[in-house]
């Protein structure tokens, strides 16, 4: 037998009566909430630069690359088409600080300072910086004692030029030699040339770039200084980078960057 059907009660009709004007005012919320996500409606413009393989650089024409993956995956799960706009390292983190994408990558370490001008995700990756040495010219160099007199290639404006300063005050390498950044290819020429003794880059792009070069290989790891990378946000869209951290968290959980980290070689 049916049971009757119960009616509703008065305090249950009041606050639908209090409610009821509020819902036009409630959905149009939601519907500014989702439009701002992005700066375009239904796209993800991510900025990069297409030098730093295997994150991203072009090969044959295309743009491929680990956080190339990484980034197509995470707006498809966002339902959002990704839209990758080539610039310079040397600006990237003004550009996004000014609001000229939705997020940056570019295997960026999370920085104290970097975290005072922008949100960021949670690490995606923690690696470690390497020493990439000509094995058959420093054939003595097998640990991180052996750089004392060496002199050492870095990148401008990056974590590996402030901790070589850092260990080149400690005594534990000799001198710096600074590339720009989109010209790490000129430091391991002049590493295999005998002009440097060792590139310091972080692990992923350190391993990539010794197999281009037969005879370089990587010596040590730095030791202690950690590199946490992430995704860069405005601090003002913490709704995007709600979505983002998400869509890392399911990446990690259903396989999915498993099989992108797997299919580039990286942790």
């Amino acid at each position: 037998m049916a049971s009757p059907e119960k009616k509703p009660t008065r305090r249950a009709i009041v606050a639908a009566s209090a409610l009821a004007p509020l819902m036009p005012f409630l959905a149009s919320c939601a519907q500014v909430s989702e439009s701002s996500l992005t700066k375009a409606p239904g796209v993800l413009r991510i900025g990069t630069y297409f030098v730093n393989p295997p994150f991203e650089y072009i090969d044959k024409g295309e743009r491929v690359g680990f956080e190339v993956d990484l980034m197509n995956e995470i707006a498809r799960r966002l339902s959002l088409r990704p839209e990758f706009v080539n610039t310079q390292w040397e600006t990237i983190l003004g550009e996004m600080q000014r609001g000229d994408y939705d997020c940056i990558v570019g295997g960026i370490t999370i920085t104290p300072a970097r975290e005072k001008t922008l949100a960021w995700s949670t690490p995606y990756m923690t690696t470690t910086l390497s020493l990439v040495v000509d094995g058959r010219r420093s054939p003595g160099i097998r640990g991180i004692g052996d750089f004392r007199n060496a002199s050492v290639g870095v990148q401008a404006a990056t974590t590996d030029y402030d901790i070589a300063k850092v260990m080149q005050a400690r005594g534990q390498i000799g001198s710096i030699k600074v590339y720009p950044f989109d010209r790490i290819a000129d430091a391991m020429v002049d590493l295999a040339a005998g002009r440097i003794t060792a590139v310091m880059k972080v692990y992923p792009v350190a391993a990539w770039l010794a197999r281009q070069t037969p005879g370089l290989r990587i010596a040590a790891q730095v030791p202690d200084d950690p590199q946490p990378l992430g995704i860069g946000v405005s601090k003002s869209n913490p709704a995007l980078l709600t979505r983002i951290n998400a869509a890392l968290a399911e990446m990690r959980g259903d396989g999915a960057y498993a099989r992108i980290a797997e299919k580039w070689g990286v942790p």
